[in-house]
């Protein structure tokens, strides 16, 4: 089927003038490939001038910005111009701390009329310690409208210490944000064609992209006639996602040159949850490929690596990718306000939860526990504590004891029974882990953890 498939080494070096105002390069600073809000760490001189990379900061930069924050938030992590791991606000008076914690903004002071005329009041603080610096500060006294005595503070110190935790449970949380659609696609198109610039610098230059690289840089066209829906034959960024288990921690570009339509179509993936497609170029005559580029975000600095197919017609004749443009303005925005609700409503809760999932699993790996009856429990718990969060997430019934039966039914109790002794690090171990993971997950899509 390929008549080609190799690694394109890299040919930024042979752009002696910027691609879009063909200023001579190299600039003075370096441009990043993937925006280094998506945790993009690699730069590079010989892509664009130093004016043209200043004028996407102010508003292309930035148009990603609210999906990235939730992603990174969810997973624990921060991008390369993050100083610590995005919080999310709330419309309301919560944020959520980094994995999905819900937090007061400030302390929430609730106070009550009873019948008899006195008042009840009801406070809520983040922590134990939130509230002992509230009573030593001034949030007492300005509670109170007076300074308050030792006694007082004494006996609220008394009340706070004997209080419970009252953990709140993991659920979708409403938010909404200004979606600049525009300021998206033009942040898309201008990443595509600095990874053709990276690898195929003659690509980047012709006479084709031209269309593509004033509305990149100049805001120049109708942003609709170059953002379509794509329907990938070859879905390169999710085999590849699967096979290196990179998942969010990874940004990649697509290119296809398909001559069944006549186009070369780009596809961003941000973080491995936020996908855009433009069209490059109209009508293209040769041979059909892919050109696959993806770069982590470890803060690394290292260059995106790549990989190029080329397709044999003599084995291959169907389309690469199906295109479909949006329709009327209505349509166009309730689907992007419908992606984002599915964004902050079911993927964030249930990344932060399968995030908490992994790192719980990874911190026990890290004591190089051995399977006994003590060990199991923590990882059991852990699975456990998983399905019952998804169940509140998606409004769906776990019945706690079901759910355990079948997490022993599908391999736990074999692990404690035929692998006594062994790492959970063990590949054998993992797979087993894996397997009842599959096989659970698959019985709450099917109801079959909500008997009682």
């Amino acid at each position: 089927m390929f008549s080609r498939f190799e690694k394109l080494s890299r040919r930024a070096s042979e752009l002696k003038r910027c691609f879009y105002c063909e200023a001579l390069l190299p600039a003075t600073s370096g441009e990043h490939i993937f925006n280094s809000s998506w945790g993009g760490s690699y730069k590079d001189k010989n892509l664009i001038c130093c004016q043209c990379n200043s004028s996407f900061s102010n508003s292309t930069d930035k148009a990603f910005l609210i999906y990235v924050q939730a992603v990174m938030n969810s997973w624990i992590f921060k991008g390369e111009r993050h100083d610590e791991v995005p919080k999310i606000v709330l419309e309301n008076e919560y944020f959520l701390d980094p994995g999905a914690k819900l937090k007061l903004k400030q302390p929430l002071i609730e106070d009550e009329i009873l019948p008899d005329g006195s008042i009840k009041s009801r406070l809520t603080f983040n922590s134990k310690s939130e509230a002992k610096r509230w009573i030593q500060g001034n949030g007492m006294a300005n509670w109170l409208g007076r300074p308050a005595s030792e006694e007082e503070k004494e006996q609220l110190k008394k009340i706070i210490i004997e209080a419970q935790l009252n953990i709140t449970d993991a659920k979708p949380q409403p938010t909404s944000t200004q979606l600049n659609l525009r300021e998206q696609y033009r942040s898309t198109a201008h990443t595509i064609l600095k990874c053709l610039g990276f690898f195929l610098p003659e690509w980047v230059q012709g006479d084709l992209t031209k269309p593509i690289r004033e509305f990149a840089r100049y805001d120049k066209g109708d942003w609709r006639t170059f953002a379509i829906d794509t329907k990938e034959l070859f879905p390169i960024a999710e085999q590849a996602t699967r096979v290196l288990g990179l998942g969010v921690q990874q940004n990649s570009v697509e290119v296809y040159w398909s001559s069944y339509t006549k186009m070369v179509v780009g596809v961003l993936t941000i973080l491995d949850r936020i996908k855009r497609s433009v069209v490059i170029a109209q009508d293209y005559c040769g041979s059909d490929s892919i050109l696959y580029i993806v770069e982590g975000t470890h803060g690394s600095k290292k260059p995106p690596d790549s990989v190029f197919i080329e397709f044999d017609h003599k084995q291959f004749s169907l389309p690469l990718f199906n295109v479909q443009y949006f329709s009327s303005p209505t349509n166009i925005y309730q689907y992007f306000r419908d992606e984002f609700a599915d964004l902050m409503g079911t993927r964030y809760p249930i990344d932060a939860i399968t995030a908490r999932l992994i790192q719980g699993i990874e911190k026990n790996n890290k004591k190089n526990l051995k399977i006994d009856q003590v060990s199991l429990e923590e990882y059991l718990n852990l699975f456990l504590t998983f399905f019952l969060d998804l169940g509140k997430i998606t409004g769906n019934f776990v019945d706690r004891t079901t759910s355990r039966y079948k997490l022993l039914e599908y391999g736990f109790a074999n692990l404690l029974h035929q692998h006594s002794g062994k790492l959970y690090t063990d590949p054998d171990v993992e797979s087993i882990m894996t397997l009842v993971f599959k096989q659970t997950l698959k019985d709450f899509h099917s109801g079959g953890l909500s008997a009682g």
